[in-house]
């Protein structure tokens, strides 16, 4: 933010005033300014603003945490470790942990002796305190939260922490629904297929698919990978068979419905 003199007259000086919101930032920081006059001789004039944020606490990881409790590689739970940072008096009264949403649970414990760094974070000392998370229940897609807590400590009384949480459906298939057209060469019958991928956290031996409507039979190809083709098959007889039904995919106790429908005009026009 910037506010400055908007007339300056010739040979005076005039002064430019800036302003950098420091929220939830830690370590150099930097910004740019430009500055456009009416002066033929020159062009716009840059001008940078640079600054060293030094908080109340240093927070790991920085700067924000992220969840991905069912992809390969990231584990249920996360965790950050806060420290005092040792140019604040006083001593760290960590207060106050809170999260933006219901399923978003936050633990914390002290540190009473050295731990070894583990997981991308450094080594904890005695003092540091250590916060647990994990989505419990986290919808479906990706969600920007964050977790709030006091300090106790006069530069940066309360922190706020930015969290990233990535939830991926059970089972995903593209695309989301199929239209089935029977060709003019056999309009009683067609077949359609649409690509199905699991979860890295389910086993893809488990896949089991129904219909509810018996006119439309399914079949995995192949079976047992983590993704393969689904198969449907239409096998109609005249205006008598259903035009169209849900295929549920269920892998262990996850499962997503594919609406599927036939195109019946088509079908009786080419009939």
């Amino acid at each position: 933010m910037a506010s400055f003199d908007e007339v300056v007259p010739p040979g005076k000086a005039g002064s430019i005033r800036a302003s950098v919101h420091t929220a939830n930032y830690n370590g150099p920081i930097g910004k740019s300014i430009t500055v456009t006059h009416d002066d033929p001789t020159q062009g716009p004039i840059p001008l940078g603003v640079n600054a060293k944020i030094v908080g109340s606490v240093q927070v790991y990881p920085y700067p924000a945490l992220q969840l991905a409790p069912h992809r390969k590689g990231f584990e249920g739970s996360a965790k950050l470790i806060v420290r005092q940072d040792p140019t604040e008096k006083g001593t760290l009264a960590f207060d106050g942990l809170a999260a933006s949403v219901k399923w978003l649970k936050a633990t914390s414990r002290r540190v009473t002796a050295a731990e070894p760094a583990v997981a991308g974070l450094p080594a904890a000392s005695p003092g540091d305190i250590v916060v647990s998370v994990q989505a419990d229940g986290a919808p479906t897609g990706t969600h920007h939260e964050r977790l709030t807590f006091r300090t106790g400590l006069t530069r940066e009384p309360q922190v706020t922490i930015p969290v990233t949480v990535n939830i991926q459906p059970a089972v995903t298939t593209q695309p989301n629904a199929l239209i089935l057209t029977p060709p003019p060469e056999s309009p009683q019958g067609v077949t359609g297929s649409v690509l199905v991928s699991v979860r890295d956290d389910l086993d893809p031996k488990t896949v089991a698919v129904t219909s509810d409507a018996s006119a439309f039979t399914v079949r995995v190809d192949p079976p047992g990978e983590r993704a393969f083709r689904l198969f449907v098959d239409w096998t109609g007889a005249g205006r008598n068979a259903p035009p169209e039904t849900t295929i549920h995919i269920k892998v262990g106790k996850e499962s997503v419905d594919l609406p599927v429908r036939v195109n019946v005009a088509r079908a009786e026009k080419a009939s």
